[in-house]
């Protein structure tokens, strides 16, 4: 999967010859060897992903289904977005999804559902022996039914006819795949909403289910960004509104620093957002909000929220990076100039390598304020929510060539 999703650029590569043209030269290389085949009969897949959270014993399953929805714009209120995207990973995916006609990866869909109408359908309908089963090397069992019979499916489409999609994670390819359907709109000229490129490959999963979490996504800022900084004018600029505390971590030993960190972000019941600060030098800041910091006059936006306003990925952005570490409160940074880690462990190893002048460890966002700012109409920053565990590639792609017979 990873030839087809993330495939690396050669010497002498031109507009014939390249990482998407490999792309689709391998994957119809499978087509043909019978590696990877095409389901004859209209199905749902049901998945079951059995992991447990990092650190933990506790085990967990959460299970969901794969299937085709139909491309809606945003404004239709059906499909909803909660994070910016870049456009230069759109415009890849673009280039890809053209090549190989191919949806490689799905989106990770939520939908509410309290009664669990969905998920009784879903435990009813699956044999006891799964189609598929295997473990993977971080121990997850993952396991996939085919769903054919009719009335199952019948029930599935009563039940979710009605309900909004919240998009998870994919909204790079969700809005690529928009703008591929209205770009095939224009060249066949068929707009009746039943050809191939006005459906998506999601996977859904309703928002109750126990085993849904979010992790943090830290930030690291470029190199470059570093150049010409001091820290203490730094600290000066956002002690109005934070409290700060400098430690020492570290940066070689990785676990211990890890452990240090994660206790300085534990959220006390005087402020409820707080970061790590930690520097190539080692040296490292606990930067707390102070209690009764006034949001308006930290971040000079009408047009948001206060909920938005107060999540602290958007503190984060908007009065840390803006205007503390750049001092600049309407700069906007681009694909380039931060780079986004789900572990604590790789942000630190970049700053230590000095790849980033500083990284940025921050708590997870909680999944109901998430589902709040989509069902708003609002958007946070980019890369802000990580739903964990993601699903993995490879389990299905779907083919846009083959329509749906």
């Amino acid at each position: 999967m990873v030839r087809l999703v993330a495939g690396v650029e050669a010497p002498g590569d031109d507009e014939f010859n390249n990482r998407y043209t490999r792309a689709a030269e391998c994957y119809r290389d499978w087509k043909s060897r019978n590696i990877l085949v095409d389901e004859q009969r209209k199905c749902f897949y049901v998945y079951e992903h059995e992991f447990k959270l990092p650190g933990s014993k506790k085990v967990y399953k959460r299970r969901g289904y794969f299937a085709l929805v139909k491309l809606q714009d945003y404004r239709s209120g059906k499909i909803r977005a909660h994070e910016m995207t870049f456009d230069e990973p759109k415009a890849d995916r673009l280039r890809l999804l053209k090549a190989c006609q191919v949806n490689t990866e799905p989106l990770f869909i939520l939908y509410k559902d309290e009664k669990k109408e969905v998920d009784e359908i879903l435990h009813k309908h699956v044999d006891p022996t799964p189609s598929e089963e295997f473990t993977d090397e971080n121990g997850d069992t993952h396991r996939l039914w085919l769903m054919h019979k009719k009335d199952p499916i019948l029930s599935i489409n009563q039940a979710m006819k009605n309900k909004i999609l919240y998009i998870a994670d994919g909204h790079h390819r969700y809005e690529t795949a928009l703008k591929y359907r209205d770009e095939m709109r224009e060249i066949t000229g068929r707009r009746d909403g039943r050809q191939p490129y006005d459906f998506i490959l999601m996977y859904l999963n309703n928002f109750e289910d126990e085993a849904l979490f979010t992790t943090a996504t830290h930030r690291v800022l470029a190199r470059d960004l570093g150049s010409d900084i001091d820290i203490d004018e730094v600290l000066e600029d956002i002690g109005e509104y934070f409290d700060t505390k400098e430690f020492k971590v570290d940066l070689a030993k990785t676990d211990k620093a890890v452990e240090i960190i994660n206790k300085h972000l534990e959220v006390k019941k005087t402020s409820k957002t707080v970061f790590v600060m930690v520097l190539a030098n080692g040296r490292a800041f606990e930067l707390r909000l102070k209690k009764g910091a006034d949001l308006n006059e930290m971040i000079d936006a009408e047009f948001m929220s206060d909920l938005v306003k107060q999540q602290d990925i958007t503190i984060l952005h908007r009065f840390i990076i803006a205007r503390g570490w750049i001092g600049n409160p309407e700069v906007e940074l681009d694909g380039d100039d931060i780079m986004y880690c789900q572990q604590i462990e790789d942000a630190l190893d970049l700053v230590r390598r000095r790849k980033g002048c500083v990284a940025f460890i921050t708590n997870p966002m909680g999944k109901e304020e998430i589902m709040e700012i989509a069902e708003n109409g609002e958007l946070m920053p980019h890369n802000t929510t990580y739903f964990f565990p993601k699903i993995p590639s490879g389990l299905i792609v779907r083919d846009l060539q083959v329509g749906f017979g």
